[in-house]
């Protein structure tokens, strides 16, 4: 699907039935779309338990790339336009990595809008000064050679060795996105990431139930980091998923899929 949300053009992809259970709005990681959560919006996955939308982040997939740098609040407001367009009133918030980072932002622009909240392999920290060194030379690195010159600096610290070495074909699907992201977008995104506050004094302001989902392999964002989350967000729960490392919805979808329906539940129809 395809609209102008915010006043630019974004795209998205649904599942499941509206009325069947919550909405779920699935917010993508760095710097790829919404193609990661096909194992969630496959057909016989979640779509029973609830009403699945998976946008394009501005300057990722389908969605129309502006001029950057982009603010986790420019994302934050670009969510709520969309669910404004559809006509949802709240949703259960689940982000990975950088969709992690524009929930923190979503819970203090609009926590009226959260029925629960997922985080999946991210953290509230912001970035250290070698951090914020390092997403400047990517930035730069894909403006001068395109974004297909991410994706090997990118990838071999985004999924566990088993995944690394015995999975080719999601290899080849992870390299596809990161090369399919516009080089405007994924340069934006990374001049935002860098500039990100830190989140960490939000997290005991977070009151919806709130599930913190970590691959025990995740070298970026590693389960320390998931249980500093779960220690500082009030009834939250955690799950580690074994053989998975910063992807867990790609790598082990049955547990985070199931993970998913458990906060569901939590969460009511």
């Amino acid at each position: 699907m395809e609209a102008t949300i915010n006043g630019i053009k974004m795209s998205w992809e649904e599942a499941g039935t509206r009325g069947s259970g919550p909405t779920v709005l699935l917010v993508h990681g760095f710097p790829l779309s919404r193609v990661m959560w096909r194992p969630q919006l496959a057909t016989g996955s979640l779509g029973d338990a609830a009403h699945l939308i998976a946008p394009d982040l501005r300057g990722h997939g389908g969605t129309e790339a502006p001029p950057g740098p982009y603010a986790m609040d420019d994302f934050a407001a670009d969510l709520r336009a969309l669910l404004d367009h559809l006509g949802i009133a709240r949703v259960v918030y689940c982000g990975l990595s950088m969709g992690g980072y524009i929930g923190f932002a979503f819970v203090r622009r609009s926590p009226e809008r959260l029925r629960g909240l997922i985080l999946a392999d991210t953290r509230a920290g912001a970035d250290g000064a070698e951090a914020r060194a390092a997403r400047e030379d990517l930035a730069r690195l894909v403006e001068r050679e395109g974004s297909a010159a991410a994706a090997d600096r990118l990838l071999p610290r985004y999924v566990a060795p088993a995944t690394r070495d015995g999975r080719p074909d999601l290899m080849a699907d992870l390299r596809a996105m990161i090369a399919g992201t516009p080089p405007a977008g994924l340069a934006g995104a990374a001049r935002g990431l860098a500039a990100r506050p830190d989140s960490t004094d939000t997290l005991p302001r977070i009151a919806v139930p709130t599930a913190i989902v970590v691959g025990a392999e995740d070298e970026l964002t590693p389960p320390a980091e998931a249980e500093r989350l779960h220690a500082a967000i009030p009834g939250s729960t955690l799950s580690v998923i074994a053989g998975a490392g910063h992807l867990a919805n790609l790598e082990q979808p049955a547990p985070f899929n199931a993970a998913v329906r458990t906060l569901l539940a939590r969460v009511g129809s």
